[in-house]
């Protein structure tokens, strides 16, 4: 009799992004007020691939991929430290329409999981921003 015994472990290539979006998104804008520089920039506009859609909003992203011991823990207090002294940037960003939140992303299989210590969970609770989590998963 063969016995097979299978759990995933944590979450693999993981990132954790700021995510700032707007239909008629400046992206210099918000680079000048929160004082950083994106890893990323999608432009507003119609979606080239796909001429039905509707225009997509422009996309402003700062985003922690780095492989970490803690993984995405980690990457949220990495990100956290950059962020937090910019929390009156994106308030101010906020209140001019402009939709932030933090994004936890991963490839996941049946049983993955992630842990964010509640040190951290406080801390991003503080930005008043939502925090999604958005997965892909592979049927491997």
């Amino acid at each position: 009799m063969i016995e097979y015994a299978h759990s995933e472990g944590p979450w693999a290539e993981t990132a954790v992004t700021l995510v700032v979006r707007k239909q008629d998104l400046d992206a210099d804008l918000v680079t000048r007020t929160v004082s950083l520089p994106p890893t990323s920039v999608r432009r507003p506009g119609s979606n080239h691939r796909d001429r039905v859609s509707p225009p997509q909003d422009g996309l402003w992203a700062l985003q922690v991929h780095d492989r970490m011991p803690g993984g995405l823990s980690d990457q949220l207090r990495t990100l956290m430290n950059v962020v937090e002294p910019r929390s009156s940037s994106l308030a101010e960003l906020t209140s001019q329409g402009y939709d932030i939140h933090l994004d936890l992303f991963g490839f996941v299989g049946r049983g993955a999981t992630f842990v964010l210590s509640p040190e951290i969970i406080q801390r991003a609770a503080t930005l008043r921003v939502p925090v999604t989590v958005t997965t892909s998963i592979s049927d491997r």
